[in-house]
């Protein structure tokens, strides 16, 4: 059996540096690879907001206690959707001011395993369940416009208005058909087939979507990047 100090020494590292005020400045190619598929592109966003729901008490907790004790690093292990990591945190000073450095390492051979391709077809949504008069009614995916956070659920909105869904805006980030459907805000999902056109007054990014009165869909700075790579902009 091997050690623990051995297992760790072989296993993939993630490096996340973060700015004082919680936004990632830095960050490896393992650590992207990570965390994109859950909260998107990652430099520049807020550290929790690239986390599952369950995580960022830990995370939070992880930073406090690292800025509470600097000259000792926090650490724990967590269990995420993509694996148990053991994660380790400590505080950085900066041109800008302090900050953290977030690392941690995975099993060997983790990182061989995970790739941010599409939901297997499976879990692949074809359907939205909304709420009416009679209950419940279906749906399709492609008919959707662009989606809303709405607290734990969503908000869809369609050409025909606006839908209450129940299923939680984390979980239709992981089953929307990426070829399709596009994070642009930490709030807002798009359907690039209903996307007419980028609105780039005082500096901030919309989307113009298909929809009566061409509602405008904001683009978070961190994602004004992923935008142009995904419309050739």
């Amino acid at each position: 059996m091997t050690s623990i100090a051995y297992q760790l020494q072989r296993a993939p590292v993630g490096v996340v540096l973060v700015d004082g005020n919680g936004r990632v400045s830095a960050a490896n190619a393992l650590a992207r690879r990570l965390l994109e598929p859950v909260g998107g592109a990652i430099l520049g966003a807020d550290l929790l907001g690239l986390h599952p729901e369950p995580a960022r008490a830990k995370v939070q907790w992880m930073l406090d206690a690292a800025r509470a004790r600097p000259e000792e690093p926090a650490g724990m292990a967590m269990t995420l959707p993509f694996g148990t990591l053991v994660a380790r945190v400590t505080t950085i000073e900066g041109e800008s001011g302090p900050g953290w450095c977030l690392i941690f390492h995975l099993p060997e051979g983790f990182a061989l395993h995970v790739a941010a391709g599409p939901p297997a077809s499976a879990d692949m949504l074809v359907k939205l369940p909304v709420g009416s008069r009679a209950g419940v009614t279906l749906i399709d995916v492609a008919a959707a416009v662009y989606l809303e956070a709405e607290g734990h659920y969503t908000r869809v909105h369609t050409v025909d208005g606006q839908h209450f869904c129940q299923l939680a805006f984390a979980d239709l980030v992981k089953r929307l058909d990426p070829a399709l459907f596009l994070r642009v805000h930490r709030s807002f999902i798009v359907n690039l087939h209903h996307a007419e056109a980028i609105d780039r007054r005082d500096g901030q990014w919309s989307m113009v979507m298909a929809a009566p009165n061409r509602p405008l869909v904001p683009v978070s700075r961190a994602r004004v990047d992923l935008v142009r790579r995904r419309l050739a902009l």
